[in-house]
């Protein structure tokens, strides 16, 4: 592994899907930043499954494997693996996209229909725009650039329903 500190830790984060073990994790956000000579790394993930502490224990500790694998003087570091938790951020189209039907919270950057804030259900999501069912604003395109951030709303009868 060649390059600086950061690179090299930025490739072992990226990696992970690529371990066995972990091919149905979706790494939503890394970031890696340096501060008093000890680099901070933080991990949000997702699967279908869901996210347990044992699972960010598995995902902290190949990290943590791996960064000490690194020719020395091995850095000092610290690491963070969190789940995105029920109200999921959603940063790409393809998020979207999963998640048609459900009911979403967005922040926007710009003023659309007079508005910076909707809740709704996502009806469609293309490579452009997601649109939604706002109940204030009624059916509302939301071009992505427009987009501050943007989550999941947490419905707890999908609890209910699901199957043990």
């Amino acid at each position: 592994m060649n390059g600086s500190i950061q690179q090299q830790l930025e490739e072992i984060c990226s990696g992970i899907s690529s371990v066995p073990a972990f091919r149905d994790i979706e790494i939503l956000k890394t970031a890696i930043h340096k501060e008093h000579s000890v680099y901070h790394i933080r991990l949000i993930i997702d699967r279908e499954v869901g996210v347990d502490s044992d699972l960010c224990e598995a995902v902290s500790r190949y990290i943590e494997r791996r960064v000490e694998e690194l020719p020395p003087p091995v850095p000092l570091f610290t690491i963070e693996v969190a789940s995105a938790g029920v109200e999921r951020p959603l940063l790409k189209a393809a998020h979207y996209r999963k998640f048609k039907g459900r009911m979403i919270n967005v922040i926007t950057t710009l003023r659309v229909k007079n508005r910076t804030e909707f809740t709704g259900l996502i009806s469609d999501a293309d490579d452009n725009a997601v649109t939604i069912q706002d109940k204030y604003a009624g059916l509302t395109a939301l071009p992505y650039a427009a987009i501050k951030r943007a989550h999941l709303v947490y419905d707890p009868r999908s609890d209910l329903n699901r199957k043990p």
